[in-house]
């Protein structure tokens, strides 16, 4: 009887918390798949799918966060430590050392569009 019990309450927990996975909704190169998976089980819950926000963290597909503003060190001391505002975390305990530099070579991947989108409009702006 207890098992029973016990069996319809962990059921469905189990599928309420395998269901609500975010998952991402772009498609990468297969050299940046583990870093998009390690992404989305420990950052897109507050990062969001595919690293673009919500409204408990900030999209990191963005300038302020591109390789000549945080640095991939930074990156890596922010994932394991946190912010150094506390907002954020540290996720020592869910990542090692080769997740942290995947994670990091999708969001860089992530992140060239937005710096091809920026190169553009600084050639756009030396033709006036």
């Amino acid at each position: 009887m207890k098992n029973r019990i016990l069996i319809k309450l962990i059921l469905p927990l189990t599928v309420l918390v395998t269901g609500c996975a975010i998952e991402p909704t772009k498609t990468v190169p297969i050299q940046y798949i583990t870093g998009q998976t390690q992404y989305h089980k420990v950052c897109a819950n507050c990062h969001g799918a595919d690293a673009m926000g919500t409204r408990k963290a900030p999209k990191l597909i963005h300038e302020r966060y591109t390789k000549p503003n945080f640095s991939n060190g930074k990156i890596a001391k922010t994932i394991l430590r946190g912010s150094s505002s506390g907002a954020m975390p540290a996720q020592k305990t869910k990542v090692t050392e080769a997740n942290i530099k995947e994670i990091i070579k999708y969001l860089r991947y992530s992140q060239k569009e937005i710096e091809t989108s920026a190169s553009w409009k600084v050639d756009q702006w030396k033709k006036f």
